[in-house]
């Protein structure tokens, strides 16, 4: 899953459930601020672990 798909991913996920940035960055121990900005700017990179406990989090492991 890249960048681009996993953004898509969370995005669908907070439409579907109403789960906000905050409760999905604390999941996974980030601050909403990087989530947030990483979310919003293609630009920002974040760390390959931090997107491994994205793509956990979107499967229902955390």
């Amino acid at each position: 899953m890249n960048d681009k798909q996993l953004r898509e991913a969370l995005f669908r996920l907070q439409q579907k459930f109403g789960t906000p940035t905050t409760f999905i960055a604390k999941s996974v121990g980030v601050s909403r601020e990087h989530l947030s900005r990483w979310l919003h700017n293609e630009s920002y990179v974040i760390s390959n672990e931090l997107k491994t406990k994205l793509k956990q989090f979107i499967k229902g492991e955390i």
